[in-house]
């Protein structure tokens, strides 16, 4: 049955294929949860072009830009309605401020809600196990929409963030990283999509309870009030971010990083290594931010945060 977990070989003893540095490499593991270096395979993978057809390209470009301006004027209406309620309470600079945090939050949650739904559907209905690694690595361009859905929201996201929020170094370290993995998804052949919708949809279903506990950290008065529900939210948030994005992204990331890296350390295009070289280290960025976050959630959890005042994650 269809999973959105792919198949591991645990204590495999590794065969010899060719004398490849790759191949060397996997020789002296004991074990391994990489897929098996295939010189010949990844000959035939580097003869497809750089980039996909360019009528391909401007399309998603258009896609891109439909998406941010969607998002965009969500947004912004969120924003009129909000400052609509907060005037009639607060001043005109921290109505603005509030306003602002508020509408980003709600907007957060639907985009976020939208992409880890349709993240679960296709992991859970369409994505199939198993896939052979050319499959892996090149084609599933009908699930390209996940990586032009999230190049456009993280278009929004990076300047209302710096500009209007406040977001965290990190946060924003995120926004620019997923911009440049999601490019790659997007415009090359060799774009991994096969990954993308766990990567780029999937995950993002733990970002609503964390939109939701953000909507409670920039309004005090609502922990104050609702305790319990707030000790909820944050606790439903710890355990999903942990599941999907360090327990499941775990062995997911490093069968997608392993194949990452034979096709860059087996290239010979410049082009395309220098392409690959960022790409790589664009996912790393975000695999640690998703273990440094992580660290901060356990250590919240054993000091019994739910009631402590804490920095955003």
């Amino acid at each position: 049955a269809p999973t959105f977990l792919p198949t591991f070989s645990f204590l495999l003893k590794i065969e010899e294929r060719s004398q490849h540095p790759l191949d060397c490499l996997h020789k002296t593991m004991a074990f391994s949860v990489l897929p098996q270096y295939d010189s010949a395979l990844f000959e035939t993978i580097h003869q497809a072009p750089t980039f996909l057809p360019f009528h391909e390209n401007d399309e998603s470009v258009r896609i891109i830009v439909f998406v941010a301006a969607s998002i965009t004027l969500f947004q912004l209406i969120m924003l009129q309605i909000v400052k609509a309620q907060l005037s009639k309470k607060n001043d005109e600079k921290s109505t603005s401020t509030a306003a602002w945090k508020a509408s980003y939050q709600i907007t957060n949650l639907v985009v976020n809600l939208t992409l880890g739904c349709l993240g679960i559907y296709y992991n859970l209905v369409l994505i199939p196990r198993g896939e052979e690694i050319r499959s892996k690595i090149l084609g599933y361009e009908h699930v390209k929409l996940f990586a032009l859905g999230q190049i456009g929201y993280q278009i929004w996201a990076l300047p209302v963030g710096f500009f209007f929020v406040g977001e965290t170094t990190s946060m924003l370290i995120h926004h620019v990283a997923v911009i440049c993995v999601g490019s790659v998804s997007a415009f090359l052949s060799c774009g991994f999509r096969y990954f993308t919708p766990y990567f780029y949809g999937f995950i993002e279903i733990s970002s609503v309870p964390l939109s939701v506990m953000n909507s409670f950290k920039n309004n005090p008065g609502w922990i104050k009030s609702y305790p319990e529900i707030y000790s909820s939210v944050r606790l439903i948030f710890g355990i999903s971010f942990l599941l999907v994005r360090v327990v499941f992204w775990t062995p997911i990331f490093w069968d997608f990083f392993s194949l990452a890296s034979m096709l860059l350390l087996s290239s010979e295009n410049p082009v395309t290594k220098i392409i690959l070289s960022l790409f790589n280290l664009s996912s790393l960025i975000l695999t640690m931010l998703q273990y440094f976050w992580a660290s901060k959630i356990v250590s919240a959890m054993f000091k019994g945060g739910g009631r402590k005042k804490a920095k955003r994650i």
